[in-house]
């Protein structure tokens, strides 16, 4: 058809060409509609513990937005608290926010909520059936809602589910690794706490079908104990040596706890309340009190006297003592970092992360 033939055929059928238009134009609006809402693809962790240094920020919804809007280019990967998986086998949400997903695949973070066990308890461990079943529930969510994987964070459970749990994350891994997506298991440190806590992760086990082993190195003193440095650095290195001993040191991810405690009366063992990083400097000053940096334990400490007349002493992390644990990860090759919390830090800490 020639140019002529194309002008005469418009002119005798301007309305069905006007139509046609409309409806390219609609088509075009609703795709660019969908584009824009549909989640962006964050490149995915590296499978079975790559190479790239891994950054994780365990995230709380809106105590933690500040603190990812700010720091997102320094992150491989966010890890929010949205999900549990019952004694049914199924997974509740309790709090999954699009918007994130999609802010933190623009800034190419992968996202890889926690799936914790509901309740503290391990029943859904306790069959095949139940375990093959919650394996699927987790991997129908992870593709629903646009993930890169999970964290499989199940804890306080008896040493007699350690086997259900590394056969658990293997089923897990099983549906995950043919899409692609990632597994990273929390789990407690080896040494310096009860064998009750420690014995039910399997750290070889789990290492071989999981892509990390994120080391919860806290809390060595803890609220209802008495007081003293949360994560000393002695104890924390123990626990990397223990580690390495059970799993490759690319799988490891060393997990800081951006926190501390405020201990009443000078120790008695009660509920001491958490005491983020941010908060523990601004503290000090409004008693008008020094903070100790205690160089042997690599954490900071100080003490006052409430209006009450009761004397507190506090522990907590701090962006010195952070930044030697980052130090640690590197010195012995390990994966990566996580942080507990994004937005518990002290700001000065992301110095230590390029």
């Amino acid at each position: 058809m020639t140019t002529q033939d194309w002008r005469d055929w418009l002119r005798q059928n301007r309305t069905l060409a006007l139509i046609v238009g409309g409806v390219i134009v609609v088509l075009l609006a609703i795709w660019a509609i969908d584009a824009a809402l549909k989640p962006h693809r964050a490149a995915p962790m590296p499978a079975q513990g790559g190479t790239r240094f891994q950054v994780i920020g365990f995230y709380e919804n809106k105590k933690s937005r500040g603190s990812f809007d700010a720091h997102k280019n320094k992150l491989t990967t966010v890890s929010p608290l949205w999900f549990s998986v019952n004694a049914a086998g199924t997974v509740n949400d309790t709090g999954y926010d699009n918007s994130l997903v999609v802010q933190a695949h623009k800034a190419r973070v992968s996202v890889m909520p926690l799936f914790i066990n509901a309740g503290g308890n391990n029943t859904v461990l306790l069959s095949a059936a139940t375990r093959q079943k919650a394996a699927a529930s987790i991997a129908q969510v992870v593709k629903a809602d646009h993930l890169d994987g999970v964290d499989i964070d199940f804890e306080l459970l008896a040493p007699s589910s350690r086997d259900a749990l590394s056969a658990f994350v293997k089923d897990v891994a099983a549906k995950l690794h043919p899409l692609h997506k990632a597994v990273e298991v929390s789990v407690f440190p080896l040494t310096g706490i009860s064998s009750s806590i420690s014995n039910a992760y399997n750290y070889t086990a789990l290492a071989k079908s999981a892509d990390y082993l994120v080391v919860m190195t806290y809390d060595h003193h803890y609220s209802g104990g008495p007081p003293g440095p949360v994560a000393p650095y002695g104890w924390v290195k123990t626990n990397v040596e223990a580690a390495l001993k059970a799993a490759p040191a690319k799988k490891l991810v060393l997990a800081i706890g951006m926190y501390g405690y405020d201990w009443v009366n000078n120790g008695a063992p009660g509920s001491a309340p958490t005491i983020p990083d941010v908060e523990a400097k601004a503290m000090a000053k409004s008693y008008g009190v020094p903070i100790r940096y205690i160089a042997a334990e690599s954490q900071n400490r100080f003490t006052y006297t409430a209006k009450d007349g009761t004397s507190h002493v506090v522990w907590f992390m701090g962006d010195r003592s952070a930044k030697a644990r980052v130090a640690l990860a590197r010195q012995y090759h390990l994966g990566g970092i996580s942080l507990w919390e994004l937005g518990q830090e002290d700001p000065a800490f992301w110095s230590a992360i390029p």
